[in-house]
């Protein structure tokens, strides 16, 4: 697919916003592949990944390792036609972007009724399951409040099931709820979740991105395509950095100047303003298996409620 020149080029103020970051070929392809491909699973050519990772200053030899590794990983699964690979999410690479979507794209954490789960992990577990489990408890939003012990204000039973199953750890993961008795005071919990947690660090990861992305939010409808899928990959990449660290704790845990909710209401300000001219580059740079790059703007305009604010911004 041959492109014009201009379309590939980010402007220099808007890759600007990348400096001072480490900017991880396997972790943005992970991104790339859970903002764009899990929508409309297709696999991407080579070159196409290739040519969309340049910008953030992943070279080609960078994205063959990152590939081969999350194929290894059971991230992706590899296809050959003729001389050309082509990249897809595997069925285990689609169910943990699932899972991670539920929280990047989701709204504000439910009204909490104060309630627990607890995952309590045997001790005697191979350290292979338990390794695992911590790894995806912890990105679902658990907290780790003592060795073996999860704990989570609004947790998910699907994705909990799902998580436990994948690690084949049936038998060694008992799940319980708990509640807060009235008669005692919050303070010792909300002391113990900032202790868990670690909510100072997550607040001044927080402040980070919100001073990096703030600054372009005006700029962001106007954009040009190339500046516009930029901005919306980098910014999807760094809040879900912060977010892996963040526990989305209902109001009654979190301080009342918590910076996550600003910055929860800038993703979805900036997200609805980039998206068509973002996806407007997709589809001129991207090639895919089969066919076009398939349009997948219902599904995605209902990401951080962009709908309504991409409707409205028009």
């Amino acid at each position: 697919m041959a492109t014009r020149p201009e379309l590939n080029t980010v402007s220099p103020q808007v890759a600007r916003l990348a400096r001072g970051l480490k900017l991880g070929a396997n972790s943005m392809l992970v991104t790339l592949f859970g903002d764009v491909v899990a929508p409309r699973p297709q696999a991407l050519w080579l070159g196409s990944l290739i040519r969309l990772a340049a910008p953030f200053g992943i070279n080609d030899r960078l994205v063959r390792t990152a590939t081969f590794r999350l194929s290894a990983d059971d991230w992706l699964d590899a296809t050959r036609i003729g001389r050309r690979s082509y990249y897809g999410l595997s069925e285990a690479g689609l169910q943990r972007c699932i899972h991670a979507g539920k929280r990047i794209y989701a709204g504000d954490a439910p009204e909490w009724d104060g309630r627990w789960t607890l995952a309590l992990v045997r001790g005697d577990a191979r350290a292979t399951i338990r390794q695992r489990l911590k790894r995806e408890l912890l990105w679902e939003g658990f907290g780790a409040i003592a060795p073996g012990v999860y704990a989570h204000p609004n947790a998910d039973a699907g994705s909990l099931g799902e998580i436990i199953r994948a690690a084949q750890a049936q038998d060694f993961v008992a799940v319980m709820e708990a509640t807060s008795i009235e008669a005692f005071s919050i303070r010792p919990l909300q002391a113990l979740m900032h202790q868990t947690f670690k909510l100072g660090d997550v607040a001044s990861a927080w402040q980070a991105l919100l001073h990096r992305f703030s600054p372009v939010l005006a700029d962001a409808h106007g954009m040009a395509p190339a500046d516009a899928f930029f901005v919306r990959t980098l910014l999807l990449h760094e809040y879900r950095r912060v977010l892996l660290r963040d526990p989305n704790l209902p109001e009654q845990l979190l301080p009342a100047d918590w910076p996550g909710r600003t910055a929860r209401d800038l993703c979805h300000d900036m997200y609805a303003a980039l998206l068509d001219a973002s996806e407007d580059y997709l589809r001129e740079v991207v090639e895919v298996s089969d066919g076009n790059l398939i349009n997948a703007n219902r599904v995605l305009r209902r990401r951080f409620g962009a709908g309504s604010h991409a409707e409205a911004a028009r």
